[in-house]
């Protein structure tokens, strides 16, 4: 089952059809974090926790006494906005990290939570390697056959296919998921490197960042 992702929110421009989702306190104590950017840009309501208010939809990790919630009260909220995003599939849900900011949860934990989920919610990157199936794949001579252009990590794959992945050039490879899109495809498709060569694709991009950096400095 593939969902949609996005890499990140650029700004708060939201169109009209869609609404960011956030972690919140029970009584609604939108105080920081998403809640607080909700409270402040996507009109949501000072003494009001779960549940949709403006632009935006609070689902609790924050108890009333201010405890962090554990995972079975997360996730029967979690459960109430799957059935709210169902019957509003006009609708476009923007969901953040929630509960892995002051409720110190791992993503890992909380992304499972939205398996079967409806379409209509888009998740952030960071959810994909626990929300989908990853084919993991392998890459002759890979510190040779790397490509790289302002927008995209590019590997080649067989019959004209890439694997590709958003980067920049002040990017760090090892601090970002290892998760491909399979281009071009005439649907959604992630892939997954294999460990090992992810880290020697690592290694190869930042040697050669180096090697640039010092052919520059001699051109001065």
């Amino acid at each position: 089952m593939y969902y949609q992702y996005f890499q990140e929110i650029k700004d708060y421009r939201f169109s009209e059809h869609q609404i960011l989702v956030f972690g919140c306190h029970e009584l609604g104590k939108h105080y920081s974090g998403y809640a607080q950017t909700a409270l402040h840009h996507f009109g949501a309501v000072l003494g009001q926790g779960e549940g949709r208010q403006g632009q935006a939809y609070g689902i609790p990790t924050i108890a009333k006494n201010g405890q962090i919630l554990d995972l079975k009260a997360i996730e029967n909220y979690i459960e109430n906005f799957k059935k709210y995003a169902e019957q509003h599939p006009h609708l476009q849900f923007m969901m953040t990290e929630i509960g892995c900011g002051f409720a110190k949860y791992r993503v890992d934990q909380i992304a499972p939570l939205f398996l079967n989920a409806p379409k209509n919610i888009h998740f952030p990157f960071s959810f994909m390697t626990f929300l989908e199936k990853l084919y993991e794949f392998t890459v002759e001579d890979i510190t040779q056959v790397w490509k790289s252009d302002a927008h995209y990590l590019e590997l080649p794959q067989d019959f004209g296919i890439i694997a590709r992945l958003p980067f920049k050039h002040t990017d760090q490879l090892i601090n970002l998921p290892n998760i491909w899109e399979k281009y071009p495809s005439n649907s959604q498709q992630y892939l997954k490197l294999d460990e090992q060569q992810f880290v020697q694709l690592h290694h190869a991009i930042e040697k050669f960042k180096q090697d640039e950096a010092a052919l520059f400095a001699d051109l001065i």
